[in-house]
């Protein structure tokens, strides 16, 4: 019943603030990001097959799986449940920074695709020359490793 209210809450009033984690194949959900791999970056869109922004990509994968996810990068810090980074799992949402590590808010984010022996691939759009657009980066020995806040699991 409280997931019921909860989620009829969010869709009334456009947002919500926590989700409880609810019980989706991760191997779905990634097979689904990855349909998007290619994707334009563009600074505040979220349209499927033509642009997104970091945020924009990663509410589009959660909301398409009925997961009430915000649609800011700042939100997500209250998305899901908070796990340690060696925990992530394939599905978990990846809070990092901006493009500056020193300013320790919440400026993008991404979905877990692997954690395979702590190596960890994520799927986000990216707004870098070098990987432009939705595209799978590794986390491991990159600049992406400093600008890690938080994992939020929200799938069971």
């Amino acid at each position: 019943m409280k997931f019921i209210l909860t989620t009829f809450a969010c869709f009334v009033f456009g947002f919500c603030m926590s989700q409880s984690v609810v019980s989706i194949d991760g191997d779905s959900l990634i097979g689904f990001a990855k349909k998007q791999l290619g994707v334009t970056y563009k600074y505040g869109t979220s349209s499927p097959g033509k642009s997104f922004d970091c945020s924009g990509f990663t509410s589009y994968v959660y909301r398409s799986f009925g997961l009430n996810s915000p649609r800011m990068s700042s939100e997500f810090v209250n998305f899901g449940t908070k796990v340690e980074l060696n925990e992530c799992k394939k599905g978990d949402c990846l809070v990092f920074t901006g493009t500056n590590s020193a300013d320790r808010r919440a400026g993008h984010v991404g979905i877990v695709v692997e954690n395979t022996d702590g190596k960890i691939k994520f799927i986000h759009c990216s707004s870098a020359k070098n990987h432009y657009g939705v595209v799978i980066s590794d986390l491991t020995g990159t600049n992406y490793a400093k600008r890690v806040l938080e994992v939020r699991r929200v799938l069971e």
